[in-house]
């Protein structure tokens, strides 16, 4: 016998004053959006770290080659030729970038995760003195 979430919410809130009630919601509301946050922020940070691997990849394969290899970089619709030096400097300066910001996501992570956790507290402190 499993009882819906939206059972168990409106068991939950059955007893509650309206202004309970509509903090209740408030507070529901709040962790479900921080939730969606964080997996937003997670999602992000999964596509930083592929695109690290990426270029590091490319800057290992680039090494091997000799210094007066032409080599493109694709702008929009079109191709920049580069020198070898620039196209390293970029995907070095693009590695360190995404590395900045998986970093500033992870802190990130981190505030909507004791965000999440003080929200859910609230919450069953709010239930508990109903």
């Amino acid at each position: 016998v499993s009882v819906s979430i939206a059972t168990k919410v409106k068991m939950a809130t059955a007893g509650l004053d309206p202004e309970m009630k509509k903090t209740f919601d408030e507070l529901q509301n709040k962790m479900v959006e921080t939730r969606s946050q964080m997996q937003f922020t997670e999602m992000q940070m999964r596509q930083r770290a592929a695109q690290v691997k990426h270029r590091s990849l490319t800057l290992t394969e680039i090494v091997t080659y000799p210094d007066d290899t032409r080599m493109y970089a694709g702008i929009g619709r079109m191709f920049l030729l580069e020198t070898k030096a620039d196209t390293t400097t970029r995907l070095e300066k693009d590695v360190t970038d995404f590395n900045q910001q998986i970093e500033d996501m992870k802190k990130n992570k981190e505030y909507l995760e004791r965000q999440y956790k003080d929200s859910e507290g609230n919450l069953r402190e709010l239930l508990r003195h109903r």
